[in-house]
């Protein structure tokens, strides 16, 4: 299972109890001055209720998102074949027939030219193991009925964009087979241009920036002057996010390390709620970045000693000392002159 008390904790806040089934609810405001989207991506609802359907077709167009709409997921994969231009899948859970989870499963195992859709999923069901498994199956987002229209709006406009990054990723690796033969043909060319031409020593390549050497600084006057640093670089991140849209700077992975470096020079333990908490994104995209932490051998986990249903999360030892590297690095600033005599 991946992160299962990040899971319990999202859900825990929200209640296990059955939310009312009444569709979508509007804000208190009635959910106006939400700015129309530009976006190329459709949006397949599905859900066997049609007059929720409707409410999430409406929302959507008042936006300006183009969707289409099916009250089975037999029907709904139909729709995937007939249009495969579909980025985005807004599914009930609980369906006749089929439910919303294993309709995810099958259309992930579906061959597609480009990138499978994302997926958001809706509930009247607090239910854990659905969270569970739409976090597998990595899962936009997961959202309780009634669903209000900022929330869902939100949610929507969070994984459209996910889906054109996918895209544009997609449509970058597509285009590198013909970049490579094209720098072939372009070598090959050079190489006969400069035949007879004396040729040039080539230089070999740039030798990495050797670690220091010798025993590390890890004295307590150290340690606290690294402390004091990576509060600084906190608070500056905060200062910004105060002055311009967060989510143009959004930076979650480099986050997660700033608070598990501050945890780990004050000899706190944090688990994995509490860091992805510090990321300042959603849960699920919070959960993908702290799995490619760990991947990247910079992050690890462990099971508490005396509660084995929570888990932590720390700073693997290469990646500490990088980070004290970095710090040491961006203090090494030019004394100013003072001015005056």
């Amino acid at each position: 299972m991946s992160f299962p008390d990040a899971a319990l904790s999202e859900l825990s806040d929200r209640g296990p109890d059955r939310a009312p089934e009444n569709g979508p609810g509007a804000d208190a405001q009635g959910g106006g001055g939400m700015p129309e989207t530009t976006t190329s991506v459709p949006v397949l609802l599905l859900d066997d209720d049609a007059q929720i359907l409707r409410e999430y077709v409406d929302m959507l167009e008042s936006i300006g998102i183009q969707s289409h709409s099916a009250t089975s997921a037999v029907r709904g994969l139909a729709m995937l074949e007939d249009h495969p231009e579909i980025g985005l899948v807004v599914a009930d859970i609980r369906m006749p027939e089929m439910d919303g989870l294993r309709f995810a499963s099958i259309v992930r195992q579906m061959k597609r030219t480009g990138p499978s859709p994302q997926f958001i999923f809706i509930t009247g069901y607090g239910e854990i193991s659905a969270a569970l498994a739409a976090l597998r199956l990595e899962a936009s987002d997961f959202l309780l009925k009634p669903v209000r229209r900022s929330d869902f709006l939100s949610a929507v406009r969070r994984a459209v964009q996910r889906v054109e990054a996918d895209r544009a990723i997609s449509s970058i690796q597509s285009l590198l087979p013909i970049v490579a033969r094209w720098q072939a043909t372009a070598a090959s060319t050079q190489r006969q241009a400069l035949v007879g031409v004396p040729q040039l020593e080539e230089p070999g390549p740039i030798p990495p920036t050797p670690a220091p050497t010798g025993p590390a600084d890890n004295s307590p006057e150290r340690m606290a002057e690294m402390k004091s640093r990576v509060v600084q670089v906190i608070q500056s991140r905060q200062a910004r996010d105060r002055h311009f849209p967060q989510h143009l700077f959004a930076d979650p992975a480099w986050d997660m390390l700033l608070d598990l470096t501050l945890a780990k020079l004050s000899s706190k333990e944090i688990s994995v709620s509490s860091v992805c908490l510090a990321a300042g994104v959603p849960q699920s995209t919070a959960l993908r970045r702290l799995q490619d932490l760990e991947r990247s051998g910079l992050v690890r986990r462990r099971r508490d000693r005396d509660d084995r249903r929570r888990i932590f999360v720390e700073l693997t030892e290469d990646a500490m000392q990088r980070i004290l590297r970095y710090l040491g690095v961006i203090s090494m600033s030019p004394p100013r002159e003072q001015k005056g005599a």
